[in-house]
């Protein structure tokens, strides 16, 4: 059994979410190539963390516990299509600032820091992936031109982790919490 997992901070989608976003995926690679993530894995990363010994997952399930007490559900409109071009990825996104998703950002990463825990350094950016390498040199549009809106009510923070099964990258819960449990 493997001592290390590779895991992530994340927020799920329910189904009815899951299958606007596996659409507009599919739409993104006829219109753009690429490939889309598939449908199980879709999800929007809060915090990456990366291989952790697995003597170190209850501390983390420890935080995810605590933070998603510290904040009600939300929602979150997904209504922003736009591109790391760099890295040949479409995604889909918000057009203007959430703040309750920034605040769930900002606490977690005070409280993994806090933990010794490394993270990424770049500003917080939701987004979820449509496609992986896309020709994205001209993409950059509201999400109107191509479909409405995605209302997203989000309820919980889960914990994931990267699994590789029958060839294929999987991410399977490892814990999950209700936003404002204890409130």
């Amino acid at each position: 059994m493997k001592d290390t997992s590779r895991v992530f901070f994340a927020l799920w989608p329910d189904e009815e979410v899951r299958a606007a976003i596996e659409s507009l995926a599919r739409d993104c690679v006829v219109r753009i190539g690429g490939r889309a993530p598939d449908a199980a894995n879709l999800h929007l990363t809060m915090a990456f963390i990366g291989e952790v010994p697995a003597d170190r997952v209850p501390v983390l399930r420890e935080i995810g516990k605590c933070v998603s007490a510290l904040l009600s559900p939300f929602t979150l409109t997904l209504d922003r299509i736009g591109a790391f071009r760099k890295q040949e990825i479409a995604w889909v996104g918000t057009a203007r600032a959430n703040p309750p998703i920034q605040e769930l950002a900002d606490h977690l990463s005070a409280r993994l820091s806090s933990a010794g825990f490394e993270l990424d350094r770049r500003p917080f950016h939701p987004h979820v992936t449509l496609a992986r390498r896309a020709r994205t040199r001209e993409l950059d549009a509201q999400l109107g031109d191509w479909a409405t809106p995605i209302v997203w009510n989000v309820t919980a923070l889960t914990l994931a982790a990267s699994k590789h099964t029958q060839g294929a990258l999987r991410y399977v819960t490892v814990d999950s919490w209700p936003l404002g449990e204890g409130r």
